[in-house]
């Protein structure tokens, strides 16, 4: 069969596109997704698959399992019809002949849309929540339902377990109440369960209407990423909506009106308000305020009934300086209209930014850098980079007096790479910062090439379970130096895979431009090693100074994701370790101390083994009482932690005097200011941080 053939790239990346004669003339978005989505995987991803038998049982598994995770849609034997197309799927995904998925879709639709029945049934009747039975909540721990009667009892279940956490939260609720009151209404328990079901059915019927919007690009994307999720799991398609999202995430900002909103009655309402933006700016909009209809400009009411979310949300969105006009429901009812001009929307909260640690007057300044990823805006050149403004964060601080630095990477997912290259050459001259390996060739060295070092004093990097991907190629990399100390949870997360993003509409010719735009692809195209040889995959960076953590005792990371890339090792690039000799054995004979003798890490502990055991118990009483007797046991249990999280640790914290002016001069900076100041004087693995930077600045006097 005849081939079209032509050769197009996008950020110096060349991709040979191969489309089959039989796709043209194209009408369908998913063929020409599928095509390019096949090319990629095979030619450039990391580590390319043999599609057989084992690719397709795999991709049938993960496919099911995002159909009906909780086994509460399919029946046994829908599930046996579609099994027979489980060692299949690899001769349909060279055919693109996609059977398998013609008929789940098929099959799907049917199933939600009889879901109705069974929620409004079990809604619109009172629940006998003193009947002893138990639902098991771990689908792994279930088998489909075997017929339409015990799929409508697994619905009855799941109704009913909603609907007791409710009511019991509510009597929890109300008690506290009553005690801190007389003049509290108290409801009965057949009142709050008639509260709970119609509030409960409000939501199902809100799903129901964005399950009757869902259209087949939605659910192409469900089957095309449970094809890509095979080769690991950081591969995944994104629609146009999706990859908006993700642009947004990396570069802090966009354009609008700065809510954040969900569907509600058919509506959108407003769940939160980013400080400082228009809508935030305007105080005519409050959380819970519902938009019923919008308007651009001058321009005619549109009604957003119903609509389709990310329809709606497109229409409220603009660029910087044009008009929105909403129509708002207030929560007493009235009616209003607030007119807003669209700005871009910086989201502060995700970028770099500094405080000043002191234990006492007569103990050292320290500074503090929060880092919550390695962000870079692809779409501006001129946008902002973390690694400029971490420069800029070190030149205050060493200008106010910081004699150490703690840089705070926990829960810091990653980011950009050559960003965490960049902000690594601010802590080391000259040197290599990570390796760099693709499917063929030799590993490259990625290396700081500024001879410069922006700061030279003694480094706290701080990391937990949940620090990951750039994050680990920073501490992995101050760690090999011997820079700095890396303070945290027994390991960080372990992913050492790179991912590349690619605009699929530039690799497909302007003849196409009717379906586009086609979302974007994320493809693991290399793996990363520290410069010492080994791979952070699956092992994650240890740190030097280990501390307890809440999920010590239970499974995370990427070990446990679905098909992870494999640990290896290479050879260690050249490199020359900073002169500087940090005393680790003593410092860390010094923290443990203080740990083990201090309560909020003790409890830490406790904390660590309860959730072990809540993760084995996944079998849950409907009997109210008996289920509101556990819950009151774990609130006991859990109420010592809570309130020592809530205890302040005495550590003077402070803004920067350059940043005091324009804090004073925003009030959004100043909530936000305000709000991190607050939690990091609660924040004891800091404490724990700052003593050690304290006895570091000791030992190099």
């Amino acid at each position: 069969m005849k081939k079209r053939v032509w050769w197009m790239g996008t950020a110096g990346v060349a991709l040979l596109i191969i489309l089959s004669a039989f796709l043209l003339p194209l009408n369908k978005k998913e063929q020409i997704i599928t095509e390019a989505v096949n090319q990629f995987l095979t030619l450039r991803h990391y580590q390319p698959l043999e599609i057989n038998d084992n690719f397709s049982e795999k991709v049938f598994n993960h496919y099911l399992k995002q159909l009906d995770l909780n086994k509460r849609y399919l029946l046994q034997s829908d599930v046996d019809r579609l099994a027979e197309y489980k060692d299949q799927i690899d001769d349909e995904w060279m055919s693109r002949d996609f059977q398998l998925f013609e008929d789940a879709a098929k099959l799907m639709n049917k199933r939600l849309l009889e879901t109705k029945t069974y929620f409004t049934r079990y809604l619109s009747k009172p629940f006998d929540l003193s009947i002893n039975e138990t639902v098991e909540t771990d689908p792994d721990k279930r088998s489909f339902p075997k017929n339409q009667h015990e799929l409508e009892e697994a619905w009855r279940k799941a109704l009913k377990l909603q609907v007791m956490m409710r009511v019991a939260n509510n009597l929890q609720s109300q008690q506290n109440a009553a005690l801190k009151s007389d003049t509290v209404t108290v409801k009965s328990t057949a009142q709050l369960e008639t509260e709970a079901r119609k509030g409960l059915l409000d939501n199902y019927n809100d799903w129901y209407i964005r399950v009757k919007n869902l259209d087949r690009n939605d659910q192409w994307s469900v089957f095309i990423n449970s094809v890509i999720s095979v080769y690991d799991p950081h591969s995944w398609y994104m629609p146009p909506r999706d990859q908006e999202r993700f642009n947004v995430q990396m570069a802090g900002k966009y354009e609008g009106i700065g809510a954040t909103l969900r569907q509600k009655d058919g509506y959108l309402m407003v769940v939160d308000m980013f400080p400082g933006s228009p809508s935030w700016r305007s105080k005519q909009i409050e959380v819970n305020d519902l938009i019923m209809r919008v308007a651009q400009a001058k321009k005619p009411y549109v009604d957003i009934l119903d609509m389709k979310m990310e329809r709606a949300v497109e229409m409220i969105k603009g660029p910087k300086g044009t008009q929105v006009r909403l129509e708002i429901k207030k929560r007493d009812g009235s009616i209003h209209e607030v007119v807003l001009t669209r700005d871009v929307i910086i989201l502060e909260e995700s970028y770099a930014s500094s405080l000043m640690l002191q234990n006492g007057k007569r103990s050292p300044k320290i500074g503090y850098i929060y880092l919550p990823k390695f962000y870079l805006d692809f779409q501006d050149r001129n946008g902002r980079k973390c690694s400029e403004d971490v420069k800029k964060e070190i030149a205050k601080l060493q200008a106010e007096g910081a004699r150490g630095i703690i840089f705070d990477l926990r829960n810091n997912g990653g980011g950009s790479l050559p960003e965490a290259v960049k902000l690594a050459g601010l802590f080391i001259p000259r040197g290599p910062v990570v390796q760099v390996k693709s499917r063929v060739g030799p590993p490259r060295v990625l290396s700081d090439t500024d001879p410069r070092t922006q700061y030279n004093g003694p480094l706290v990097v701080m990391t937990n379970y949940s620090s990951a991907s750039a994050s680990e190629i920073f501490a992995g990399a101050m760690q090999d130096y011997g820079r700095g100390l890396i303070i945290g949870s027994h390991s960080t997360w372990g992913k050492g895979s790179v991912q590349r993003v690619a605009n699929l509409d530039a690799f497909i010719p302007s003849r196409y431009d009717d379906i586009k735009p086609l979302g974007a692809l994320s493809l693991t195209i290399q793996k990363f090693y520290r410069i010492s040889g080994g791979s952070t995959q699956l092992k994650g960076v240890t740190p030097d100074i280990i501390l307890p953590d809440a999920n010590d005792s239970v499974d995370v990371g990427e070990k446990e994701q679905e098909n992870p890339l494999p640990w290896d090792k290479i050879q260690k690039a050249p490199f020359a370790h900073w002169p500087v000799t940090i005393h680790k054995a003593q410092l860390q004979a010094h923290s443990a101390k203080r740990v083990s003798k201090n309560r909020s890490f003790q409890l830490v502990r406790q904390s660590a083994e309860r959730l072990k055991q809540d993760a084995r118990h996944t079998l849950y009483t409907l009997n109210l009482e008996q289920y509101m007797t556990r819950q009151k046991t774990r609130q006991e249990e859990n109420k010592k932690f809570t309130e020592l999280l809530k205890k302040p640790t005495g550590l003077q914290i402070s803004s920067l005097e350059a940043d005091r002016k324009l804090i004073q001069q925003d009030t959004a900076k100043q909530e936000i200011a305000k709000r991190m100041i607050e939690d990091l004087g609660k924040d004891f693995y800091l404490s724990e941080a700052e003593k050690v930077m304290e006895e570091m600045i000791g030992k190099r006097n």
